[in-house]
């Protein structure tokens, strides 16, 4: 996949993907935001100016995830700038509508952050005494 992604005419394609999924699930949601005190303008620009920070951001993590050495500071800073890409509209809408955001919505918040944090942590944190502890489709 990482082969795949670090060609620039497919990193477009993905982006053009995600603005298109992004176009959509404005209109979607745009009276469910305004429900909510959420300015979906704000929301919808914050989602597509962080898609190639999204992008890229996958992208050299995956990569720098599948090398046999890791470099942890590359790892790092491309997990933040994943994750910042990938929560930024939606720690927006948390702060905006927060007087009337529900429980669920600051379930499904928590969940999206914490849990992809968790995985890269443990992925960094794993130190194999040989390649036979190595799991399947590590390196």
């Amino acid at each position: 996949m990482t082969a795949w992604m670090e060609n620039p005419k497919n990193q477009l394609r993905a982006a053009l993907f995600i603005w298109t999924y992004d176009l959509i699930r404005f209109f979607v949601l745009f009276d469910t935001l305004q429900a909510y005190n959420i300015n979906p303008w704000v929301f919808f620009v914050l989602d597509m100016v962080t898609v190639p920070g999204y992008v890229k951001g996958w992208t050299r993590l995956i990569g720098s995830l599948n090398q046999k050495v890791q470099d942890v500071g590359t790892i790092v800073q491309w997990s933040l700038i994943t994750f910042f890409s990938s929560t930024a509209p939606y720690l927006y809408s948390a702060w905006a509508g927060r007087q009337s955001f529900p429980m669920f919505g600051w379930l499904i918040l928590i969940i999206v952050t914490v849990f992809p944090l968790v995985s890269i942590i443990k992925k960094i944190s794993f130190k194999p005494k040989n390649n036979k502890d190595l799991p399947s489709g590590y390196l």
